[in-house]
This record gives structure tokens, sequence and C-alpha cells, in this order.
């Protein structure tokens, strides 16, 4: 059966559902519901390795290099379980790191796209139990008092970020490779990244544009940004390992104090700034995705009377963007920029959920197909223009999740 085919079949399946269903516009539109058990692939051995030390520090690192760590629903439940047990053997201190040359380079969505089009559970579940994962990641210190420190030291990429972005602390190295690119595929920024684009330290203007465009980030433009809080040499993270524990559980609690541990271990080496992009271009970048911007068409109209080179690329990226998802993602920085980052985990499911639709209520399998799966870089978007993306469109993806949805709403 081609992709096609496949697509059809999905595409008249959610008609035979909304025939049945409310006629209202929200009931007109509801996901596809999980028909069969996901079946997911076993792997072998440990994906994940939790080591505890003296001192209070432990560390757990993502053991799946050859696919640059990306999470698979068995590694997600596999870290969960990792994080149940650090109270009970007394961290106060957790370093985030990652075997080879990735923390976490994203998760696995060839497996949800096929989800999608084969209508198993795979899209519900592996959303929800991520997205538990990561909430919990991210109040880990308000709930256990445990620090979590993030070693960006490679690849940090979508399911990577939603482990690690709302550490405390994130270290970058010179081996920092850092995008949100799920425009690109049809999705948006995930993982409760819509909330922290739109408070970032460099300010929302950046985040927005790092939201839209997925641009690729290096250590300085982290630092920028305010994503990363400190850079240290690659070579000298086992430094900082030491300072950790020197310090000893009763002071693991101090920011201050682990804050200065990291910064001395990284002994004030600076990033290379030779590639940096965001600090040479923030005025542009001000100008283009702030004061005041709430639509798309307006970042593209003030993009195109600017006459930089920056100006030119931001274009050409926005273009090659899924029009409903650079649509979608704007809006979602906009709405949780005065919402909690609980609201907005529970708000970016129902997103999901909404995007794990063939088309033309999606462009998610499409994304996914042409950059993962046959890799021609040739999507096919629907709508294929900014304009052509209405606002009862954009508002249908935050919908709430109707009774006949597996698991229903996030409950974090």
């Amino acid at each position: 059966m081609t992709y096609a085919d496949m697509a059809l079949r999905r595409v008249r399946m959610l008609a035979m559902q909304v025939a049945g269903a409310s006629k209202t516009p929200q009931a007109a539109a509801k996901p596809p519901m999980a028909i069969r058990a996901m079946s997911t692939q076993s792997e072998a051995g440990s994906l994940v390795r939790l080591e505890t030390g003296s001192g209070g520090v432990a560390k757990l690192t993502l053991c799946r290099p050859k696919k640059l760590n990306s999470l698979s629903l068995p590694m997600i439940r596999e870290l969960r379980s990792r994080y149940a047990e650090l109270r009970q053997a007394g961290v106060r201190c957790l370093l985030l790191g990652g075997e080879g040359r990735a923390l976490c380079a994203g998760g696995d969505v060839a497996e949800v796209r096929e989800g999608v089009l084969e209508g198993n559970r795979t899209p519900v579940d592996f959303f929800y139990e991520e997205y538990v994962v990561d909430y919990e990641i991210a109040t880990l210190r308000e709930r256990e008092g445990i620090l979590q420190i993030a070693l960006w030291d490679g690849i940090v990429m979508g399911g990577g970020v939603g482990l690690s972005a709302h550490s405390p602390f994130r270290i970058a190295t010179e081996k920092t490779l850092f995008a949100m690119p799920e425009t690109l595929i049809g999705l948006f920024p995930d993982v409760g990244m819509t909330w922290k684009l739109s408070r970032l330290g460099g300010g929302m203007p950046i985040g927005i544009f790092l939201g839209l465009t997925g641009q690729r980030l290096g250590a300085a433009d982290c630092l920028t940004a305010g994503l990363a809080t400190h850079f240290c040499p690659s070579e000298r993270l086992p430094q900082v390992e030491a300072s950790l524990r020197s310090l000893g559980p009763d002071r693991l609690g101090d920011m201050e104090a682990v804050s200065s541990a990291i910064s001395e271990a990284a002994g004030g080496v600076l990033p290379d700034t030779a590639k940096a992009m965001l600090a040479p271009n923030a005025a542009a970048i001000e100008r283009c995705f702030g004061a005041g911007v709430e639509s798309a068409e307006d970042i593209m109209g003030r993009l195109e009377a600017e006459s930089s080179d920056f100006a030119r690329h931001t274009l050409e990226a926005l273009r090659q963007r899924s029009p409903t998802s650079v649509k979608v993602t704007l809006e979602a920085i906009l709405r949780h920029r005065s919402a909690t980052l609980k609201e907005a985990f529970t708000t970016e499911y129902r997103l999901s959920q909404w995007c794990c639709r063939p088309q033309p209520l999606s462009d998610l399998c499409e994304g996914i197909r042409a950059v993962l799966v046959d890799k021609d870089n040739q999507p096919q978007w629907d709508p294929a223009r900014l304009e052509d993306v209405t606002r009862e469109r954009v508002e249908g993806f935050f919908a709430p999740l109707g009774p006949e949805h597996p698991r229903g709403e996030l409950m974090l």
C-alpha cells in the first residue's frame, strides 16, 4: 500500500468519525482515535544508565548512541523509572548527559507517523508519556529538592531539549548544536518550549525567531539567547563533576555555590563567537520579530522590508516550513506569555494530538515523510501558503480533546 493510499484510508476513517459526531466546529475535527494497541520494538540492553556516587551527585546517561540518543517509548519509560530512584538514593544533584555525539537528537517521530497512518496508539502514548516525564524533570527541584544540570556536549534537539532545557543549569560546550526544528516537519516546538521561548533571557523576539525558524545554535548563541547558563570546554566537564562532588550534599542546594563551582571548573574560558549569529543580528531580530508582532504575515512583511543577508536567509527558511506549523507555533508562544508551565504542557499535548492527523488536517505526516522517511526534502504543505492558513484552522489545534480520545487531556 502506498503512502497516498494509507493517508486516504485514514482520511476516510476520520470522515466516518466526524459523521457520527456533533456538528459543532470543534467536534468536526476530532483527532483520530487509536484503533489498536501499539507495538513497540524491543531494544537490547539498558537505554539509560544511572550512576550514583559520593557527595550527593549522580549522573544519568542516555545510551542509544547509534540513534543519537533519540527517544523511543521504552527509553521514555526507563527514564521515568530512573528518575523515581533518585530521592531514595540520596541524590541532591543530577548530571544529565548522553553517550556519543548527542545528548539527544529528538524523538522517534518516524514511528509516530507510522502510528498515525496505521491508527495505532503510538501518537497518543508517545507524546503523553514524554510530556509527563519532561514536566516531572522540569519540576524536579521544586518537588524533590534535586538540582539537575544538563550537559549540552553535542547535539540537543527536539525531545532532548525537553529533557534538559528546563534544568536550573545548562552547560554548553564547543560541541553544542542546539535546535528546535519542528516547524520543518509540520510540528511545533513542544515539551514546554513554547512557554520557555516566550520568556528567554535574550528576549521574546529571539524566542519567536528560534521557534519559527528552528535556527541551529552553537554555544555562544545559546548563551546570548539565555538557553545555556554556562560554557565549559568539553575536556573540563570531568572537573565540573569533581567540583560539584566536593561541595557536599548540603551545599548542592545553594544555587550560587553550584554556579560558582561550574564556572571555576570551566576555567574562565569563553566560547568561540566566530559563527555566532544572534548578537550580530540582534537589531534586525528585534525589528522583525518584536515590537507588537501578532501574525506570521506581519513578520514576513517586516523581513521583506529589510535589505540584509539575515532577512533574506530567514525569509527563505520560513518559506520552507509548514505554514500551518508556523502559525500554530507563533500563536502558542504568544498565548504562553501569561501561562504557567503546567498550563503550557497541557495545551501542547492538545496541539500534539491535533497534529497527529494526516493531510489535509495536519502537515506532520507529510513533513516527517519528506525529511526522515523518503528524505527528498520536498514537502507538499497543505495549505501551501501562510495567507491560506485561516484563523479558524489555527484555533482548531488549541481545542480541548474530546471524550473519545484514548487518554484524554494531559494529567500532571
